[in-house]
């Protein structure tokens, strides 16, 4: 009976080892958006960033992320990155835009301004 009640110690310190292991990086998770609607009707947003864990990632090329809106479904998708970041995909009208602009998030003290959406989000 002491045998069993070793292993079962030495099961429940393993498994503390392993969580305590955890990479935090690796877990998903995302923050949220403010979107503010300017005097000339464009819109502006927060920095946002969305990225999902290991698990998340498997087969990463066949997920399509949906977005809601206030608990709405909306006509707008990303998708999954190979290191579980999340992405927008869709064809750009100007080719004045930068590409090092759409290679990163921005910096906090920066906003994105989404004319492209500004249509679409008026309806909101």
């Amino acid at each position: 009976m002491n045998y069993v009640g070793q292993l079962a110690g030495q099961v429940l310190v393993t498994v503390k080892e392993l969580y305590k292991g955890i990479n935090q990086a690796t877990l998903s998770g995302c923050i949220d958006v403010i979107v503010v609607r300017q005097p000339d009707g464009t819109f502006q947003c927060s920095p946002f960033h969305v990225r999902f864990g290991k698990l998340g990632v498997l087969r990463s090329r066949e997920k399509v992320i949906d977005i809601e809106i206030n608990g709405e479904p909306v006509e707008l998708h990303m998708k999954l990155g190979d290191n579980g970041e999340a992405f927008f995909v869709q064809e750009a009208e100007q080719s004045s835009v930068s590409l090092h602009i759409l290679m990163r998030s921005p910096k906090e003290t920066q906003f994105v301004s989404f004319l492209a959406y500004n249509n679409f989000l008026s309806s909101f």
